[in-house]
């Protein structure tokens, strides 16, 4: 991909997981959340409640609302994995605290004996840091409280992506007094493994 574009021209796909817990190596995603987007449009949605196979657990239950009764007739994480792997094909990914949303991607992945993901990524929460420096807290939500962004239902996996994608724009206005940013000041993420 041409990081040369600019940001304005490139199609992304921001994306969030709801998930059993905080780690990727025990836990799993109980929602796959993604919308596409170019510019400040959004071309695509994809929003789906799985089945882990584990029990929510009592904390990411409390902070999502998702309780094990909400997925029990819900599909596997692994029947619904390639449709979100197709939905978001080569775009650059994006994610708030990507290495979270990135660590339980690539667990499905590797679970599921799917090839690794190789995209670019945006993490907004480090290109949040640069645009608004010196913020008491750089969570998706308290920075949506403090920039007015329009939001939905917090803490469901398509709504924190669409946060996503209005926090990343309002990065990329305080970012660029100079004109366009092409998307290399914007990668704040290796290539996904």
């Amino acid at each position: 991909m041409n990081t040369d574009m600019p940001v304005t021209r490139v199609d992304f796909a921001a994306f969030d997981f709801e998930t059993t817990g905080l780690h990727s190596a025990s836990d799993r995603i109980v929602e796959f959340g993604a919308i596409r987007f170019c510019g400040s449009e959004i071309t695509a949605e994809f929003n789906k409640l799985v089945n882990p196979g584990i029990p929510i657990g009592a904390e990411a239950g409390a902070v999502s609302g998702i309780a094990d009764a909400d997925v029990i007739g819900a599909p596997s994480v692994d029947s619904v994995l390639p449709s979100f792997i197709e939905f978001f094909g080569d775009r650059v990914l994006m994610a708030h605290n990507a290495p979270f949303d990135l660590g339980f991607l690539r667990a499905a992945v590797h679970s599921a004996g799917l090839p690794g993901i190789r995209n670019l990524v945006i993490d907004t929460q480090l290109l949040a840091m640069r645009a608004f420096p010196k913020r008491k807290s750089y969570a998706l939500q308290n920075l949506a409280t403090e920039l007015d962004l329009p939001r939905n239902r917090a803490h469901r996996a398509k709504d924190d992506a669409e946060l996503c994608m209005r926090l990343f724009l309002a990065s990329v206005e305080a970012l660029s007094f100079m004109g366009d940013l092409p998307l290399s000041e914007v990668l704040t993420g290796p290539q996904t493994r």
